[in-house]
């Protein structure tokens, strides 16, 4: 069938394949908010989507209740949500390292709202997060990103029934969060330790000096001692972070099978 002129056929094959899509974008960093405006976002995700309708276009061509085309389109939201929240973590680990290292430096005064995301960020949670995403597109990041998004559609078909979710759904996701809280610590760990050195020798000095003002030179000190060993440190914090991207990529869709397994297994 040639979906491109038929146009009612059209529209319910892209209505069939774009829910997935817009889930993976509306959570990985890459295309999120913070990248790219809401309009460009959908735009630059619908022709993605165009790519997948060809082979869409059969199933979409049979008749369907209302109720059974909303629980299609829920389902590939959700599992677009589901592989996006795999994807990004390394992302939010990433971000929260700056955000943990501007907290224990003392500039917790200087969280701003972002109006890209709604929330309130640090400066060094700012920096990192664009630092982050811009290393993920300059190294290939963005491409291994399509391929899992790819890959996904061979092992959850859209038109096909999916098995029930598996036992140890909750447990998986609960990992993922640990592993996110020990990247998080990993990759912050040098700079928060020259940080805690630096305070326990302000808290000697105030001990023995106690006319020295030490709470107002705290925060520059800190600051300063932080920003070098962030020099020092980034070269081998980016070698991490790119293997770690890496290793999250090639490891997406298992991690995703784990909690809804796949209709068509590897």
């Amino acid at each position: 069938m040639d979906i491109y002129h038929a146009p009612l056929q059209f529209i319910a094959t892209f209505g069939y394949a774009m829910p997935r899509i817009l889930g993976i974008f509306s959570i990985v960093p890459l295309l999120s908010r913070e990248a790219l405006p809401t309009m460009l976002r959908v735009g630059v995700s619908g022709c993605f989507a165009m790519l997948l309708m060809p082979g869409l276009a059969e199933g979409a061509a049979q008749n369907r209740e209302v109720h059974e085309t909303a629980f299609i389109v829920m389902r590939e939201a959700l599992l677009g949500t589901l592989i996006g929240f795999v994807l990004a973590l390394p992302f939010w680990a990433v971000e929260a390292m700056g955000d943990i290292i501007d907290t224990q430096r003392g500039t917790n005064l200087s969280q701003t709202l972002n109006p890209l995301t709604g929330h309130e960020t640090s400066p060094l949670g700012q920096l990192f997060n664009q630092a982050i995403v811009t290393f993920a597109f300059v190294t290939g990041g963005f491409l291994l990103v399509l391929s899992v998004m790819y890959d996904s559609f061979v092992l959850w078909p859209v038109f096909q029934p999916w098995p029930a979710p598996a036992a140890e759904a909750a447990s998986v996701l609960l990992e993922q969060l640990d592993k996110l809280m020990r990247l998080m610590l990993l990759l912050g760990a040098p700079v928060i330790f020259a940080m805690l050195l630096c305070e326990s020798g302000l808290a000697l000095v105030s001990r023995f000096v106690p006319q020295l003002q030490v709470f107002f030179l705290a925060m520059p000190i800190k600051s300063g001692v932080a920003m070098v060993v962030l020099a020092i440190y980034a070269p081998i914090l980016f070698d991490v972070a790119h293997s770690t991207l890496r290793e999250t990529y090639a490891q997406a869709l298992r991690t995703a099978s784990e909690i809804f397994p796949a209709a068509r297994p590897r």
